[in-house]
């Protein structure tokens, strides 16, 4: 259903116009009460779950607990030149520069209740809380849009006495939002100037991004040391930037989208063709990226091994058995932490086909696993049969003969699946074997 007034103007006129039939109003209508009544919203409030939920049981600890893990372990570590973590006994003196270093609500993103928590969890207040006050020099240095160039200086001079400079920068709702597009996908204003400025001034800098969607970033990649994408990070947003910077905890989120070149917008935005002039996404996506889908580094080293070589390489497949539900392609990996640093590592199985328009890649499962130094973990991975489909032109899915390879970290495998092209109908509801989903 629309959330806004489009309903309330149009679907009146629409059906006594003839557009359209009042038989499809009350199919719809039958939906939304159908919901209602199976969440007890037509029962009496005394009896109602939701009801009886008292306001204590909001903003818990537990629930802070849980948007701080969230954060952690959505945070995206796309560059580190051997300057991060941070060590707070050797640090003396942090510069936080930029319009988002003492972000608040911009961390909420849209779509968010009233947050009064975030207020006091910036990534200024959470810096400073964990080295304390008299470490940290904060200058905003410019706007996230505005073409004010004169705080600048501010920024620099601060950056230049300190240890360590952190430029938060990225943009928010008042570039991004539904119902309001960018036209351009670079840092906006002269953020980017006052990158430049305070990596002139200071070269052990760091840039933080609290951002939605990806910006276009060649100059920070090129020329900063560290480069962290925080996205928008939620209530907690600033305590768990704080602790990825600080090492309290490794970084181990991997991106959610692929980070285009500047020059990516010269394709259409109305073009709606994942393939076409260029394609878009990691899956089709010709050029080369700033990062892909899948990114993402951390605080220690993982080595990844097949848990049973011999059942993986030249394994065959008919694609009568996929389709049916029959057969189950999966993997089990074996991750090890070959570093000195307690991390959760996140494994990406992807599979590459080999005919023309299938995409390069897909991810088709995922796990995550919390390893010491030393330790390892099996990972087991699932391929359900949607994965190996596409839709052909009569609008139908169908797994057809080819030869794929899959990709988990820097392993390699291939397998084949033979047989006539075989159209799915109903996908067969497949249950995971294993539960290896992660903590969140």
């Amino acid at each position: 259903l629309n959330c806004g007034s489009y309903y309330g103007a149009n679907l009146e006129n629409a059906v006594t116009g003839g557009s359209l039939k009042e038989s499809n109003v009350d199919v719809s209508v039958a939906r939304v009460l159908e919901h209602m009544f199976r969440l007890g919203m037509m029962d009496s409030p005394s009896v109602q779950y939701y009801k009886q939920i008292p306001p204590e049981a909001v903003d818990t600890e537990e629930h802070r607990s849980l948007a701080l893990s969230a954060a952690e372990q959505m945070i995206v570590l796309l560059k580190n030149e051997n300057i991060l973590p941070l060590n707070t006994d050797k640090v003396l003196s942090v510069a936080i520069v930029g319009p988002h270093g003492n972000a608040t609500q911009a961390m909420l993103s849209n779509y968010h209740g009233t947050n009064t928590v975030v207020n006091s969890h910036s990534p200024l207040q959470a810096i400073s809380n964990m080295l304390g006050s008299d470490k940290v020099k904060y200058a905003m240095g410019c706007d996230i849009a505005g073409s004010d160039t004169s705080h600048i200086a501010e920024a620099v001079t601060a950056a230049k006495s300190s240890d360590i400079a952190l430029v938060f920068v990225g943009i928010d709702q008042s570039i991004e939002k539904e119902g309001h597009d960018r036209t351009t996908i670079t840092l906006p204003g002269v953020q980017l100037q006052l990158v430049q400025q305070v990596v002139a001034a200071n070269k052990n800098t760091v840039v933080v991004l609290i951002n939605g969607g990806p910006l276009a970033i060649e100059w920070i990649k090129e020329n900063v040391p560290a480069v962290v994408e925080a996205l928008y990070p939620g209530e907690m947003g600033g305590d768990a930037i704080a602790n990825i910077l600080f090492g309290k905890v490794s970084p181990s989120g991997r991106l959610p989208y692929t980070i285009y070149p500047a020059d990516f917008i010269q394709r259409s935005f109305f073009d709606m063709s994942l393939r076409d002039n260029g394609g878009c996404t990691y899956r089709y996506y010709t050029g080369t990226p700033l990062w892909t889908f899948g990114d993402g580094m951390s605080y220690t080293t993982f080595n990844y091994s097949w848990s049973r070589p011999s059942q993986i390489e030249g394994r065959r497949f008919h694609t009568m058995r996929l389709g049916r539900g029959d057969d189950v392609i999966d993997y089990t990996v074996t991750v090890k932490n070959t570093g000195s640093v307690a991390s959760d590592e996140v494994v990406l199985g992807f599979l590459i086909g080999k005919l023309p328009d299938t995409p390069q890649k897909e991810l088709f499962d995922f796990g995550r696993v919390h390893l010491g130094p030393g330790e390892s973990a099996i990972v087991h991975l699932s391929m359900p049969p949607e994965v190996l489909s596409s839709v052909g032109k009569d609008g139908l899915q169908e797994i057809q003969a080819q030869e794929y390879e899959i990709q988990v970290g820097d392993l390699r495998s291939r397998f084949i699946v033979e047989g006539e092209s075989f159209k799915i109908f109903d996908l067969p509801n497949i249950k995971k074997r294993h539960d290896k989903r992660g903590r969140f």
